[in-house]
């Protein structure tokens, strides 16, 4: 006969794992500047979209890392790669930089036991708990808390069709975030130094891409062959884009593109 726990060690069971879920907001006081360890998991994100390759071009550095250098290896990356993070209303955290990091370690949680316990780590930006939540939608879309207009918004809210959202309806985890393509466009042209930064402005990756949506078209199924076409024409576009119109990204040498081009081909 299997016997049933006393409903007194049911309830302290269920007390415990309550009081222990991250999904809580905690009473921690956290400073600007401060490293977190934090489980993806619970991350707030701050955007609709995201690039695919990027985050499988993540997952395979990733991996990498591990075979080669073990969880050390693995810690010591994403210390050095940290993320940046919004501290909001209950101690939630708003992730403003590391999407496609955090999402890659998420997916690696889950899917390979040697990643199982790792932690991702980020830089808090601001601190904003003692906010209300309309406070806090009007401070990240502000990118300040004093009601300064002009300043950079920690928070983007376009589609994968170009229209903008209201802040409540952000993705509540990073796995409910779409696939945008041109997003994973952009991320090609960086990694064919094409184009690079100049200045650092938050979501400038999807400036860009959008900019890129209304000139290139993808099909409906994302081969190989569909990315490498719309590098070619993204090249070429660039090309003749003055760079104040790339969102704080310069371009290479003409000549460099023809190489890269010719490099496809």
């Amino acid at each position: 006969m299997v016997k049933t726990p006393h409903i007194s060690v049911v309830i302290l069971t269920l007390f415990l794992a309550f009081i222990s879920s991250p999904l809580l907001s905690d009473d921690t006081e956290y400073d600007k500047g401060d490293v977190l360890k934090l489980s993806p998991t619970f991350l707030h994100p701050t955007q609709f979209l995201y690039g695919r390759l990027e985050v499988e071009d993540k997952i395979k550095e990733l991996k990498d890392i591990m075979d080669s250098e073990g969880e050390e290896g693995v810690t010591d990356f994403l210390k050095a790669e940290s993320g940046e993070v919004v501290i909001g209303p209950k101690n939630s955290k708003w992730l403003v930089d590391g999407h496609h990091q955090a999402r890659a370690l998420e997916i690696l949680r889950d899917s390979d036991p040697r990643f199982s316990h790792i932690s991702f780590y980020a830089e808090v930006k601001k601190e904003w708990n003692e906010l209300t939540p309309k406070e806090f939608e009007k401070a990240m879309k502000l990118g300040n808390k004093k009601g300064k207009e002009g300043k950079p918004a920690f928070v983007y809210l376009q589609d994968e069709k170009g229209r903008l959202r209201s802040f409540s309806e952000l993705p509540k985890k990073l796995a409910s975030m779409k696939d945008f393509p041109w997003r994973s466009l952009v991320w090609l042209l960086k990694k064919e130094k094409v184009i690079e930064p100049v200045e650092k402005i938050p979501y400038q990756e999807f400036f860009l891409a959008e900019f890129l949506r209304k000139k290139i078209h993808f099909p409906s199924k994302l081969t190989q062959k569909a990315y490498e076409r719309a590098l070619e024409k993204a090249i070429e576009l660039i090309e003749k884009t003055p760079e104040e119109n790339l969102s704080g990204f310069k371009k290479v040498s003409a000549r460099s593109c023809a190489r890269i081009l010719k490099a496809i081909h």
